[in-house]
């Protein structure tokens, strides 16, 4: 572990030189700065409050590298960490949402990294029961929770712990107060430490893609693509091919055995590293993504749209494909990439327009009124405007920004009266002022 510690320390004194500007995320909170040690005195009194034992990787932590933050913009005087950095020792832990938190940290961890989505709903379901005390609540939150220590926070309501008990002590794992916790894949804290520093050396974390850190396995593209191959499980094989997209770059020569693989991979494997190679080497990937026109749309989709440089080129595949019906995220990838390839993209939009599926036609209407002559889309303007769901007419308002025409005066009365009663913040009265700003006129000349 000496050995580690050491070069965490020698990383961390050089770390500012590889993201000058604080790109990285969190770091212009932290700026990578980090406090004086903690005392093993300190250490024992932490631990005899608590009835816990720190992990030894975290005291070695704070025992020999450092422990909180003296910068003014550090949140809640955080240190050098990922995210917004690393609790002081004893701090941040309301972020549990429990009382008397000193009650718990002894508890059982209870979470599991193999916990399907439905033990997790099982496990929690008490917690959400209603009419329960305050009292009844904290106290099964506390054994939900019960051996862990937040560390530090993501934001969002995103808090991330170290784990005191049982099985897994010394991981981490991230919890959202709104989605099953999710487990790091490092084995104890300095491995999840060093490797936040090592990407941030090497470019993975201060790239302008760069995927939020610690969610996917960590490793060199070279030693996550060899574990690739010599694993036949999916679920593996899925594991590291999510750390090897987060890669900034990969070599040439990982790029052609990718070529290779896909031809022979399963869909969903065939599927990531189509993802991967339409990242690093988009122009390879396009006869492998022609070959999915008619079986996966939304995957096409969302290549071009991400990392296609030549939306033109793709006219001719949305011309195609606008006729099918398409599913709602579909669609508004659809349009995304529409938008890119052509100015003009109106008649492109009529199936949306008239779709059975509202999101379909929210998205259209929007879409519609990006366009340089959407004037010449009044009588669709007025269809979106007496459309029976409120977020296509909201949609319709918005999108009609700048469209000065008497014909839709009528039609914005009729919104009028159908929304002016209807909550009392409402958004379609708002933006329907706005309309009629733009003609000059006021909300109540509609009276």
């Amino acid at each position: 572990m000496n050995t580690q510690i050491n070069r965490i320390k020698d990383k961390l004194a050089t770390i500012k030189e590889y993201d000058k500007d604080y790109n990285v995320f969190g770091a212009d909170s932290h700026e990578y700065t980090i406090g004086k040690v903690v005392s093993e005195q300190e250490i024992k009194d932490f631990e005899q409050t608590y009835n816990i034992n720190l992990p030894e990787a975290y005291v070695a932590f704070l025992t020999q590298i450092g422990n909180a933050n003296t910068s003014e913009e550090a949140y809640a005087n955080s240190a050098a960490g990922p995210y917004y950095g690393i609790y002081p020792l004893g701090e941040g832990l309301d972020d549990l949402g429990v009382e008397n938190v000193e009650r718990f940290t002894s508890y059982p961890c209870l979470l599991r990294s193999d916990m399907t989505e439905g033990q997790w709903i099982a496990l929690s379901e008490s917690t959400r029961e209603e009419g329960i005390s305050d009292e009844v609540y904290y106290e099964r939150m506390g054994n939900l929770f019960g051996g862990l220590l937040p560390i530090g926070t993501q934001g969002c309501a995103i808090t991330t712990c170290l784990i005191l008990t049982g099985e897994y002590k010394g991981r981490i794992v991230y919890l959202n107060e709104d989605y099953q916790p999710i487990f790091a894949h490092e084995d104890s804290f300095l491995d999840w430490y060093e490797r936040w520093l090592d990407e941030i050396i090497s470019g993975d974390l201060v790239s302008d893609n760069a995927g939020w850190f610690g969610y996917s396995i960590g490793g060199s593209s070279e030693s996550l693509w060899e574990s690739y191959k010599h694993t036949s499980q999916e679920a593996q094989q899925l594991t590291f091919l999510e750390g090897l997209l987060k890669k900034r770059e990969l070599t040439s020569q990982l790029i052609e055995e990718i070529i290779q693989e896909i031809p022979k991979a399963t869909e969903l494997v065939k599927e990531s590293l189509l993802t991967i190679l339409s990242k690093n080497a988009f122009d390879k990937a396009i006869p492998f993504l022609e070959e999915q026109a008619n079986t996966n749309l939304l995957h096409i989709l969302q290549m071009i749209h991400w990392y296609g440089k030549d939306k033109e080129y793709w006219l001719p595949l949305l011309k195609a494909k606008n006729k099918e019906v398409m599913d709602a995220e579909t669609y508004r990838f659809y349009s995304y990439v529409l938008v890119s390839a052509t100015s003009d993209f109106g008649s492109l939009l009529t199936v949306g327009l008239a779709s059975d599926n509202a999101e379909n036609r929210g998205q259209a209407i929007y879409t519609l009124g990006q366009l340089n002559n959407k004037q010449q889309y009044v009588s669709s303007f007025i269809n979106g405007l007496r459309d029976s769901n409120e977020r296509v007419v909201l949609n319709t308002l918005q999108a009609l920004s700048t469209v000065l025409d008497e014909q839709l005066l009528p039609v914005y009365k009729e919104v009028y009266q159908k929304y002016k009663e209807s909550s009392e913040d409402n958004y379609i009265v708002t933006n329907l002022k706005h309309r009629l700003g733009e003609l000059g006129m006021e909300i109540e000349d509609l009276n």
